[in-house]
């Protein structure tokens, strides 16, 4: 097995540990670029793997008590939906664009991470009634970027409901997390109607992305999460250059 896991696998789950996104955007250049797993499996394979370490993390702490059901059961069936759709999607077109939009999207998380954009959102966040097609429709979005890309999607969760009715980061975290389970695996399953699924590194992956959540655990009782945020971006930037470079040589 790739020297490659042992090393960034980890990564997956610190990061969804202490972001509760952005595990997905390191799983699949790892899976695909650094084992050499054709795109669309490993975008199959990264959402078992998102989907898994963000369960571990949505039992760490109970976080599963924070959920507002009213305003979440709206979301969740639009995320599911949008997640089904977005598989369809990626699966439609091919390696080469599905590899530039999640090469261009990465780069639009490593600015959002290293913007103020988030600070602002979460002060001025209040609880407000559940106005339920916006939750549809936000959450249809967010679903579809899931499964086309095969990242969790928690970077667009968090925000969405913080402006939507949940009123503190915490809880807004508790909803994304449970949202990218269901969403993840429904997105897998469309596409391991049309790609074989390669387990043995995915069951490894999911172990050492495990191990890295307990890591990040730790680390954010010792570091200032502005300046893990702005090392995650830097990191973000450096992968999604990386994937544009193999995905235009490849083309």
């Amino acid at each position: 097995m790739s020297i490659v896991i042992w090393i960034f696998a980890p990564l997956i789950g610190l990061v969804l540990s202490l972001f509760a996104a952005g595990g997905g955007m390191i799983a699949v250049p790892l899976l695909s670029f650094g084992v050499g797993i054709p795109l669309k499996q490993a975008i199959a394979m990264s959402l078992i793997i998102v989907a898994s370490v963000s369960a571990l993390a949505l039992l760490h702490g109970k976080r599963w008590q924070h959920i507002e059901w009213k305003l979440h059961r709206f979301f969740a069936f639009g995320s599911m939906s949008g997640g089904f759709l977005g598989a369809s999607i990626g699966l439609s077109i091919s390696n080469q664009v599905q590899g530039i939009i999640f090469a261009l999207l990465t780069l639009v998380v490593a600015w959002w991470m290293h913007s103020d954009v988030m600070k602002r959102i979460t002060a001025a966040a209040q609880t407000t009634p559940c106005d339920c097609k916006l939750c549809f429709f936000a959450g249809l979005m967010t679903g579809v970027v899931t499964g086309l890309t095969g990242v969790g999607g928690g970077f667009l969760i968090v925000p969405l409901l913080l402006m939507l009715g949940v009123a503190s980061y915490q809880s807004a975290v508790a909803h994304s997390l449970i949202l990218i389970v269901p969403t993840s695996l429904i997105a897998a399953a469309r596409y391991a109607e049309n790609v074989d699924m390669v387990w043995h590194p995915t069951i490894l992956i999911i172990v050492l992305a495990m191990l890295g959540a307990a890591a990040g655990n730790v680390m954010m009782k010792r570091y200032s999460p502005n300046h893990l945020q702005k090392g995650f971006s830097l990191m973000l930037v450096l992968v999604a250059v990386w994937m544009l470079i193999k995905v235009v040589h490849g083309l």
